[in-house]
């Protein structure tokens, strides 16, 4: 079914200290805008979801097997399901739209 949303009527989640976020379900995948406060810190993890996205404001340094990249407004990524990353937000902070398939389970419906 069709969707519409507007991001600042849905309900922030806290991610991590300095980190929240706002998304939206889809059948098959997430879709999500995520702020992140100056030096915020996103411990390394991994999860069963493909993962793109785009910086929009600020920098986002990424922490992967394959060494560290930091991404400014326009820059995309993309990370394959299972693989361990982290990273940790520019001094002026950052967001980020980020879009996960198959769908998030473990973030609130």
């Amino acid at each position: 079914m069709t969707s519409f949303h507007r991001l600042d009527q849905l309900t922030p989640t806290q991610a991590f200290p300095g980190i929240s976020f706002r998304h939206v379900h889809g059948e098959q995948l997430t879709f999500s805008v995520f702020e992140l406060e100056p030096d915020a810190e996103l411990p390394r993890h991994s999860h069963h979801n493909e993962q793109a996205g785009l910086c929009t404001r600020g920098s986002l340094t990424f922490s992967t097997a394959d060494g560290d990249k930091e991404v400014g407004p326009g820059e995309i990524w993309m990370i394959p399901a299972h693989e361990e990353h982290g990273g940790r937000s520019g001094p002026d902070g950052a967001t980020v739209v980020e879009v996960f398939a198959p769908a998030r389970e473990d973030w609130p419906r």
